[in-house]
């Protein structure tokens, strides 16, 4: 006795003996839809069908870049959150800051300078909660030397 296991209308493994079968090569958090049956001598029963729906990846780290940024009020930097590992299933991050008073950043991370002083901007993965974060220092533009007329 043994068991054949199709993915839809293809036969994918055939008078398997085992009743566990592992299918290689499928997407993270899918659905999938497989039929299987018994097989005893050359008669093949009919087929049971089984949805399953794989694992998503999880979140194991995030990195902000760069680290840190010296920055003059009202000037602009682009952070950059790199999660891990690459084939997450869910990458998404907040990014907040620890004093708008002094820096400000959106959602995609673009950070702007208000005030001199320092901030630091933490971002945040939604699968896992993993953070890390960027030093902004801002510094008041210096003021161009007045030159005397002759």
């Amino acid at each position: 006795m043994g068991y054949n296991v199709y993915q839809g209308d293809e036969l994918i493994a055939e008078n398997i003996e085992e009743k566990e079968y592992t299918v290689e090569g499928l997407t993270p958090n899918t659905d999938y839809s497989f039929s299987v049956s018994e097989v005893i001598g050359d008669k093949e029963s009919e087929k049971a069908t089984v949805t399953v729906k794989t694992k998503p990846v999880s979140v194991t780290s995030v990195a902000v870049a760069p680290k840190t940024n010296n920055l003059e009020v009202g000037a602009t930097r682009q952070l950059n959150a790199t999660v891990e590992p690459s084939n997450a299933t869910n990458k998404s991050v907040t990014f907040t800051s620890a004093d708008d008073a002094v820096a400000t950043v959106s959602s995609s991370g673009l950070v702007t300078a208000v005030a001199e002083g320092a901030a630091t901007i933490t971002v945040t993965t939604d699968d896992g909660g993993h953070t890390d974060t960027a030093t902004i220092n801002v510094t008041d533009p210096e003021p161009e030397p007045e030159v005397p007329e002759d």
